[in-house]
């Protein structure tokens, strides 16, 4: 399904926004796709390679190719276009003689660049190698729970004279001849069941597997553990971004540690214990060691944080707690004559958890409100992949 979902969004949307004459080019015959109306993605290692997708369905009706499936969020999938039949592409500007058009009925906020022609240099070691054009495609990082329905039209127009073929799907156009895809299906996270000592590939979290009495244990790269009782838990988006660039160019002089965890994540039946390790104690104006300072992100607004424990000789914060909130960990007090006026205050008693003493106005942080239901998700970094094992 990615694949095709890919294929027919890339072709679509460039052509729908391309008004540009076309320009001269020896290129006159194209062929998109390859004779199995593959889609590729990335792997971890760069490498071009088939995109997991299932229930694939295509049909040929004069030139026209439909195809429904299931795509991830988040993601980037890729449709392989050569000159004639199989002769690599390597400049954007010998595909001036095509444009593409796109209309999509449902689902078109969930896809967060329109698709469009480049160029790639892709490692060897995959399914495709070298430099080549492709149809490029991304959906959105957007949360969501469920899959939500998709269904696109993409026309890829040759300029009069020029020719363009789909794979070995949709062959001997007419000069001038266009081609047109449709794609329908779901976009959507993968799933993982939460059983003791399952790895889990997705940030979206079922729970029915776990035994009555069986604490868990929530892994996040190392970033944060989250120990809980998830009898009778329902599904969770379970995800933690590291990075907020916002706030990190507001103090450039601090050194921040950012836990932020998306989606609806207010909603665990019990109280667990969150743990955030490997975090040192810092040294007060007295060459004393101390608590770093700790704050929780509360409407895009920065609080000092009092309910977090930390451990000196582990050098480490536990919470305990039923939601997974937006933590962000200092070195230093941060600027309180940044904060916005008239909103909300905390204090930073001495002896608390953040080893400060003054009171502060809460300074805007400049991020988006990462804990409501409906947030779109416009993250650069990686989400955390959970472990669940018996405790």
């Amino acid at each position: 399904m990615k694949k095709v979902f890919a294929y027919v969004l890339a072709a679509v949307l460039a052509l729908g926004s391309s008004t540009m004459a076309f320009a001269s080019t020896d290129v006159k015959e194209i062929t998109i796709g390859d004779d199995n109306g593959s889609i590729y993605v990335l792997n971890d290692d760069d490498h071009m390679v088939k995109a997991n997708v299932s229930n694939i369905k295509w049909s040929n009706d004069s030139a026209t190719v439909s195809a429904s499936g299931d795509f991830n969020a988040d993601t980037t999938y890729y449709i392989p276009v050569y000159a004639g039949t199989n002769t690599p592409i390597t400049k954007l500007s010998d595909l001036d003689n095509y444009k593409i058009r796109t209309s999509i009925s449902d689902g078109s906020n969930y896809i967060s660049s329109k698709p469009q022609f480049v160029i790639k240099s892709v490692k060897t070691g995959g399914d495709i190698s070298g430099k080549n054009a492709f149809i490029q495609v991304t959906t959105a990082d957007k949360f969501q729970m469920e899959a939500v329905d998709f269904d696109l039209t993409t026309t890829v127009y040759p300029k009069e004279g020029s020719k363009v073929n789909m794979g070995s799907l949709v062959t001997g156009l007419a000069t001038g001849d266009e081609a047109e895809m449709n794609i329908s299906g779901t976009i959507g996270y993968e799933t993982t069941d939460a059983k003791s000592y399952t790895v889990m590939e997705g940030p979206v979290t079922n729970f029915d597997g776990v035994d009555d009495d069986d604490t868990i244990e929530l892994d996040f790269n190392g970033d944060a553990l989250f120990e809980v009782n998830a009898k009778g838990q329902k599904d969770l988006f379970l995800r933690l971004d590291t990075s907020d660039s916002a706030l990190e160019d507001k103090y450039p002089e601090a050194s921040l540690e950012v836990r932020y965890f998306a989606g609806n994540n207010k909603t665990f039946r019990k109280t667990g214990t969150l743990t955030f390790e490997n975090i040192d104690p810092i040294e007060n104006e007295n060459g004393k060691l101390v608590a770093p300072y700790i704050y929780e992100v509360v409407n895009g607004k920065l609080v000092v944080f009092n309910d977090a424990k930390y451990d000196m000789d582990e050098s480490k914060f536990t919470i305990k707690t039923n939601k997974l909130g937006n933590y962000v960990i200092s070195d230093r007090e941060l600027d309180a004559s940044e904060a916005v006026d008239g909103e909300g205050e905390g204090e930073n008693e001495g002896g608390s958890s953040n080893g400060g003493s003054n009171s502060e106005k809460n300074p805007d942080t400049g991020a988006n409100d990462f804990v409501g239901l409906a947030v779109a998700l416009a993250v650069v970094s990686i989400a955390g992949i959970a472990v669940a094992k018996r405790k």
